[in-house]
């Protein structure tokens, strides 16, 4: 497998660490205008550094597109002469679709749009993908080897992007300001910080996994906690009356929102 990165920023480090975790013969290539990016990625996960665009595209097969979303167009354009059958884009830009890729890039251009998150570079993302009628099964198959490599990956509707970019692609934000605002409240009540932060992530994790594996609804989870006029239930009345469910979904509204104004919907 042979992959480029165009830009390689947070997200473009988190799918390299992740890549070269599974995959460490596969060949990973490298283009940012930040020369000391490229040389601290080959230094730890034998990036390839490129020196253009031109240099890159003839070395690799599928180009992951990581520049800031401003900047897709721009980016596109300058690859347009240099895209061949074998080329398969990848971006990773929030509210960028896959019709936008291939007015800049060129109508026949194999597209397929991605959304990972930053557990990503842990081995432990949620990618979405879709593809452009372009994109041949084998093709579709490969690009979902590569997000595989580090977590799990889906083909969804593209339809489906915004939401899942708000629910999935924003959430360890949500979750960390969660774990953060427990460990404020374990170090009121004397626990130590970092001991807190150890004891929380652990629940959460273990918390996160019962619901993907166990096959059971989360409020089945929940009422095994909630013993009658127990602890865990005054808790839970506490966050209700807090307005944690409707602030959660207020939340996932407003990343929408947003997503649509980068996207100039």
């Amino acid at each position: 497998m042979k992959i480029g990165f165009i830009g390689t920023g947070n997200m473009s480090g988190a799918m390299i660490a992740g890549i070269k975790h599974t995959h460490p013969d596969w060949q990973i290539h490298g283009y940012n205008r930040s020369h000391e990016k490229l040389i601290a990625l080959q230094n730890k996960w034998d990036v390839v550094p490129s020196d253009s665009l031109a240099e890159i595209a003839a070395l690799a097969d599928f180009l992951v597109v990581g520049v800031k979303p401003q900047g897709y167009d721009a980016m596109l354009a300058q690859l347009r002469p240099l895209l061949q059958p074998r080329h398969v884009i990848v971006t990773v830009a929030v509210g960028y679709p896959i019709e936008r890729v291939q007015r800049h890039a060129g109508e026949h251009t194999k597209v397929v749009r991605s959304m990972p998150n930053t557990p990503a570079q842990i081995g432990q993302g949620m990618s979405a993908l879709c593809a452009s009628t372009q994109v041949s099964v084998d093709e579709r198959a490969a690009a979902q080897n590569i997000f595989e490599s580090f977590g799990r990956a889906v083909f969804i509707e593209e339809s489906q992007f915004d939401v899942f970019s708000a629910v999935a692609g924003s959430l360890p934000a949500y979750v960390c300001v969660i774990i953060e605002a427990l460990a404020d409240a374990a170090v009121q009540h004397g626990m130590p910080r970092q001991q807190a932060y150890g004891v929380i992530s652990q629940a959460v994790m273990g918390s996160a996994q019962l619901v993907r594996d166990g096959n059971r609804h989360p409020a089945e989870l929940k009422d095994q906690v909630c013993s009658p006029g127990g602890t865990t239930i005054a808790a839970i009345a506490a966050l209700e009356a807090g307005g944690l469910r409707s602030t959660l979904i207020e939340a996932v509204s407003a990343c929408m929102a947003r997503t649509k104004v980068l996207a100039g919907k």
